[in-house]
This record gives structure tokens, C-alpha cells and sequence, in this order.
């Protein structure tokens, strides 16, 4: 047999093997779920902000209502204003929650009452509409003309300019480059331990020397790898695809607006980092005497994957920093921290083919060490082997 149809026969009898398991299905429905949920319950729960309802006692505090609705619009504060009669009404009205607040304007006094209490703004608000009245009324009975007033009254333009301006959306960003770190770091440690698990479980079977007998080493690698990736990234499509109907039918607007490059990303990304964590645990799971060994074996593979996703919360919190940019070139953090730069807009082209080049780099050197170690230890029985032990087996 050749060597391509021979490792595409291997690739398919581990992607036959996984979907006819029970648990895969399982795993694959609460992923989707799990994503479906991160996007639909907030949404759910989601209550509108509803408008503060002002009460005007008397003829001088709705004289105020224009100016105070044209401030709340400028200040982006939600009001309603109505008109109150007498203050005995709007206190009734205050007290069984008809109104927020009411608020009367004497000569030289103002007072809001209120329930429990008052937000800061709203106070900052009202008390910057009822000094504005005060003072143009000062100034118009001291005989100071209305246009005069009006001029002096107006705002001064006010500009800020960002010499580094954040990307927009920048909670929806954070949200999206969350969801991103978390599905992979997920991703990737579960199908990594799975090719660590199922070397291990033919190696201590014996069923690697039966398959052997039929097929080369690296073939039987190769073969292991790329079905188990098959069906990891099909698992990870289904959850994305989930999570994509989910947010067209509640229209969430915290999505970010650039999903639709950070979802096929994540999936090269998934490739990638799965290649690079599969051929490594699969040199571990080789060595390992015992089914219950491979945790142990595969956890100084695994804390790299661990520590990019905890890096996840760095690039968020501060996603221009350099030693993040730079981490994210070292390939067991690019996985998980290239995504999460995508996601929050601080990635330029050539950064993401520059590390996918080093990613392709490195799992060349990783599968080819890999596969020297898997050969000499896949049959070697006795006590767990150390890397350079079963190094030297390969020669022997």
C-alpha cells in the first residue's frame, strides 16, 4: 500500500471510532449549547433603560422642561417629563412609583424629591438646568440684552482627539476575543489529551502492534492526528454555527461586527494549534507504561495551553502592550493569543502571516521529533520511558 491511501485508511477509522461514540455527540451538543447560551441568555435578560419620569411642581419648574429635556438628550440620559400640579400630588406620586422624581423651583431655592435616592447624574443634571434658568434670569434683570445672554450662555465647542484611538466596539471586542480564548483553550485540550489517550490505549492494548504490522509508524501518527483533528474541528464548526443562527435570531448587538473574520480564524487557528499539541502528546502518550500515566506525561505539554489562556485576560485588559504582541509570536501561546489580538483589532496582516509561517515551522520540527519518539517507544514495553530513552530506542 501506498503511503497516502494508507494514512488516509488510519485517518478514517479514528474519525469512524469518535462519531460513533456517545460521548463525543454529548461533548459536541454542550459546546453548542454552551455558546448558544453565552449569546441567548444575555439577551434574554437584557431589560431595556427605561427613561427617569421628572415631575415639574408648578409653573416655574415646567417653564424648565424644554431645557431640561434638551440637556438629558446632550448628556445621553433617558428622562420623561410631565406636568405636575401641586406638590401634595407629585409626593403621592413619588411614593406609589408613578414618578421618579419631582421637582419644584422656587425663587431662590430647588428642591427634587425623591423615594430613596438619586443618581448622580440625574442630580448633576437637574441642578445644572435650574442654575442656568437662575443665572439668565439674574442676568436679564439686570438688564444684560437676551442676545448677550444667549452668547454668553452657549457651549464652547469641545473636541477630544485620540492619538491612539481604541478599536470600535470595544466591549463587543472583549467579548468576542473571551468567547474566542475560551473555545480554544476548551478545544485544544480536549483533543490534544484524546491522541495522548488514544496512543496510550493502543500502545498498553497492544493494538499498535497489530496496526503495525500493516503500516508504517509515522503513517499510523499521521493517520491518528489527522482524523482526530477532523472531527475536533468539525465539533468546533457546530458550536460556531450555533452560535452564529443564535445571534441572527436575538440580534445581539454586543457581536462584534468583525465575526465574520474571527470566526474562519479560529478555525485555522484550532488547526494549527491541534497540530502542534497532538504530535507532542502523542510522543507522550507513546512513553507511558500505563493508561493512567498520560495525565501526568501530557501536563508539562499542556501548561503552555493553560498559560495562553490565562493570557487571555492580559490581551484584553491591555491589548497594545508589547510583551503580548511578542507572546503571541512564541508558538505554544499563538493558538489562543493570535485569535484574541483578531478579535480585538490589533493585528496587522502581516503579523498573522508572519505567525502562521512560525506555527508552520514549528509543528514541522514538533511532528518529526515526535514521530522519531513515537517509533521507538510505541512498542517498547516495560516501565514509562523518558523522551531521550525513547530517542535512542528509534536507532536501536
Amino acid at each position: 500500500m501506498t503511503r497516502i491511501p494508507t494514512t488516509r485508511l488510519v485517518m478514517q477509522r479514528e474519525i469512524t471510532e469518535r462519531l460513533q461514540s456517545r460521548l463525543f455527540w454529548v461533548m459536541t451538543l454542550l459546546t453548542a449549547l454552551g455558546v448558544i447560551a453565552i449569546i441567548v441568555i444575555p439577551a434574554l435578560v437584557r431589560k431595556s433603560v427605561q427613561p427617569t419620569t421628572v415631575g415639574l411642581v408648578g409653573s416655574s419648574a415646567q417653564a424648565l422642561g424644554h431645557a431640561l429635556r434638551r440637556s438629558a438628550a446632550e448628556s445621553r440620559v433617558k428622562i420623561r417629563t410631565v406636568d405636575v400640579a401641586s406638590p401634595a400630588v407629585a409626593r403621592s406620586e413619588v411614593r406609589d412609583g408613578t414618578l421618579h422624581v419631582a421637582l419644584t423651583v422656587g425663587a431662590h431655592t430647588a428642591a427634587a424629591e425623591v423615594k430613596d435616592t438619586l443618581s448622580p447624574t440625574l442630580t448633576a443634571l437637574l441642578q445644572a438646568t435650574v442654575d442656568e434658568a437662575h443665572l439668565r434670569q439674574t442676568l436679564a434683570e439686570a438688564g444684560v440684552p437676551r442676545s448677550t445672554v444667549r452668547t454668553a450662555l452657549t457651549p464652547v465647542p469641545f473636541a477630544t482627539v485620540a492619538l491612539e484611538p481604541l478599536p470600535p466596539n470595544r466591549a463587543a471586542r472583549s467579548v468576542a476575543a473571551l468567547a474566542a480564548g475560551v473555545l480554544l483553550y476548551i478545544s485544544l485540550g480536549i483533543y490534544g489529551a484524546a491522541v495522548a489517550n488514544g496512543v496510550a490505549q493502543e500502545k498498553t492494548s497492544r493494538t499498535a502492534e497489530v496496526l503495525l504490522a500493516a503500516v508504517r509508524p509515522r503513517q499510523l501518527l499521521i493517520g491518528k492526528v489527522a482524523g482526530i483533528g477532523i472531527v475536533g474541528l468539525g465539533q468546533l464548526a457546530i458550536a460556531i454555527v450555533g452560535g452564529l443562527i443564535a445571534n441572527a435570531v436575538v440580534h445581539r448587538a454586543e457581536i462584534s461586527s468583525t465575526v465574520w473574520l474571527l470566526l474562519p480564524m479560529m478555525l485555522v487557528w484550532f488547526l494549527l494549534g491541534f497540530a502542534l499539541y497532538a504530535f507532542a502528546c502523542a510522543a507522550g502518550g507513546a512513553t507511558v507504561a500505563r493508561q493512567e500515566e498520560v495525565q501526568f506525561v501530557i501536563l508539562p505539554i499542556t501548561l503552555p495551553l493553560v498559560a495562553g489562556f490565562l493570557l487571555t485576560y492580559a490581551a484584553i485588559a491591555s491589548p497594545s502592550a508589547w510583551w503580548l504582541r511578542v507572546l503571541s509570536f512564541v508558538p505554544p501561546f499563538t493558538p489562543i493569543l493570535m485569535p484574541v489580538r483578531i478579535a480585538l483589532g490589533h493585528v496587522s496582516a502581516w503579523e498573522i502571516a508572519l505567525a502562521v509561517l512560525i506555527m508552520l515551522a514549528s509543528i514541522y520540527g514538533v511532528a518529526r521529533l515526535a514521530a522519531r519518539i513515537y517509533s521507538g517507544a510505541i512498542v517498547r514495553g516495560g516501565a514509562r520511558l523518558s523522551l531521550r530513552a525513547a530517542l535512542r530506542l528509534q536507532h536501536e
